[in-house]
């Protein structure tokens, strides 16, 4: 972990084999990392209040980088425009909030119909 404020490392988590990527929640409360030789390959999700792993995630063969899953603007896992953008999104969204229902809620949407029509006009379906 980073003290952005100090520029100190006041606190060292243990995540994955060959951590690749890092990205953080929007409001900062949350650091995902992609482990890209665990096996299987998996994205850890660290608690920044605690300093703790509070899961890990298995995904698809090599995760290497990724940018911020979420963001202000309403960014959403993939390439806009991309063919697999809104199943990568869907499916990262899924595992982090255990539900398309919990998802919705949990980013503010007011259902999940309205979640979906904000990821297919990200990933320009």
């Amino acid at each position: 972990m980073i003290d952005t404020a100090a520029n100190t490392v006041p606190a060292t988590v243990t995540v994955g084999n060959l951590p690749v990527g890092v990205a953080v929640s929007p409001d900062g409360s949350k650091v995902f990392v992609a482990n890209e030789d665990s096996q299987p390959r998996s994205v850890s999700v660290i608690d920044t209040a605690t300093n703790t792993v509070t899961a890990t995630i298995p995904v698809g063969s090599g995760p290497e980088a990724f940018g911020i899953f979420i963001q202000p603007a309403l960014k959403f896992a993939g390439t806009p425009g991309k063919a697999n953008c809104y199943r990568q999104s869907v499916s990262a969204l899924t595992r982090q909030y255990g539900g398309f229902n919990s998802e919705a809620a949990a980013l503010g949407f007011s259902d999940v119909a309205a979640l979906q029509r904000a990821i297919l006009a990200f990933c320009g379906e």
